[in-house]
């Protein structure tokens, strides 16, 4: 089980290479350079270590280097928790804006990420404990994703929104709280 979630990381890793360079390959040097390249290739390491020897052997692994990442983090600026279940094609356009994506999140595949997101949780009273964000969806800069919630395939969050209930497919959403205010037509998504 452990090899495979990990062979599915280097996979993810892959994909998010792809989805930063738009699979042109001379930009894949000054990728290889950029702090979020950094942040991304980092989480996909701690996930996979995550995955390989168990939270319990992870946390004692992590508390040994948590100097080191820590300064990493300083440099990278992206806050991702190991525990994030994060497909691949990850694409975070100015990671030194910041983001912070927290362990209860369950993000799918090919989502951007503008710079200065939080992706944040807190359990509601039903005791729903997910953060669940589907694939192809598009955060603004800025905007705040307060869970538990469930996001659908194929949304634009606006700049500065704050999405704190669950919404469906192909919408456009902005605010505080975020409303929807169009409907994407999604032949042209």
């Amino acid at each position: 089980m452990a090899k495979k979630g990990n062979k599915i990381q280097i996979h993810y890793f892959i994909n998010d290479i792809g989805a930063l360079t738009n699979k042109k390959w001379y930009r894949t040097i000054s990728i290889l350079l950029s702090p979020t390249f950094i942040g991304i290739l980092i989480y996909r390491i701690e996930r996979g270590c995550y995955l390989l020897v168990g939270a319990k052997v992870y946390s004692a692994i992590r508390l040994i280097l948590s100097p080191v990442l820590n300064i990493l983090l300083a440099y990278h600026r992206l806050d991702i928790h190991y525990k994030a279940n994060i497909a691949g094609g990850l694409k975070i356009l100015h990671g030194s804006n910041g983001i912070v994506i927290s362990g209860q999140a369950v993000i799918g595949s090919n989502n951007t990420f503008v710079g200065g997101n939080i992706v944040g949780y807190d359990k509601d009273k039903d005791g729903r404990n997910k953060l669940i964000i589907g694939n192809n969806n598009f955060f603004g800069a800025n905007s705040v994703i307060l869970g538990p919630l469930t996001l659908g395939n194929n949304n634009s969050i606006g700049a500065m929104a704050l999405l704190n209930k669950d919404f469906d497919n192909y919408n456009i959403l902005v605010g505080v709280p975020a409303k929807m205010i169009k409907k994407k037509n999604n032949s042209i998504v």
